[in-house]
């Protein structure tokens, strides 16, 4: 026997060690060895959840997930569960097509609301233009057309109903041009 208490069987030559065995069958039995080895080692790790340190009947110290009949159980360790696998990485294509059609969508939206911009912009120009035309407009009616004076008793002069009704006409076009004005201010600033 040595220290770790594993007894060792002297050295034979290659030759003399199977000569028991058929000389066919060896590398069959090798092969079963170690195809069972992987299997145990295999099942037993995926098992496993506590760890025993036993002192076995003649002193040995042994670590086991099932302590042998007659061993002394020294320790017992709980082996955590080993960790999820991580969740498969997505598609890069289809990440990237995501992408590209998010940017194109975006893209589309932006020239989409950059237009609605513009068309309210000039819109808002173009009220601002017919309201400065109505009041020019106002400006030069308030001088009284041939024929819209009428004569009085005493020999003087007053404005007439026609007059009156072009003066309306024209404060109605400027109250008019206001309130389209008004109207494309607040479609340009909500489409902001």
């Amino acid at each position: 026997m040595t220290r770790s208490g594993i007894a060792h069987l002297p050295r034979r030559s290659r030759s003399t060690r199977f000569r028991s065995l058929p000389h066919s069958t060896v590398p069959v039995m090798r092969l079963l060895l170690v195809t069972l080895a992987c299997s145990l080692l295999c099942t037993g790790a995926a098992a496993q959840d506590r760890i025993y340190k036993v002192q076995l009947p003649d002193g040995r110290i042994l670590f086991t997930d099932s302590p042998p009949p007659g061993a002394k159980i020294v320790s017992e360790r709980e082996v955590a569960p080993p960790p999820p696998p991580p969740p498969a990485a997505p598609d890069r294509e289809k990440q990237l097509r995501a992408l590209r059609q998010q940017t194109e969508e975006t893209g589309e939206r932006t020239r989409d609301r950059s237009a609605q911009i513009e068309q309210s912009f000039t819109a808002v120009q173009q009220a601002e233009a017919d309201l400065e035309t109505a009041r020019q407009q106002l400006q030069a009616g308030r001088e009284p057309q041939p024929g819209e004076r009428i004569g009085t008793a005493r020999g003087g002069t007053r404005l007439g109903p026609a007059y009156e009704q072009r003066i309306a006409g024209l404060e109605g076009a400027v109250l008019a041009a206001e309130q389209r004005l008004a109207k494309a201010r607040s479609e340009l600033n909500a489409s902001r």
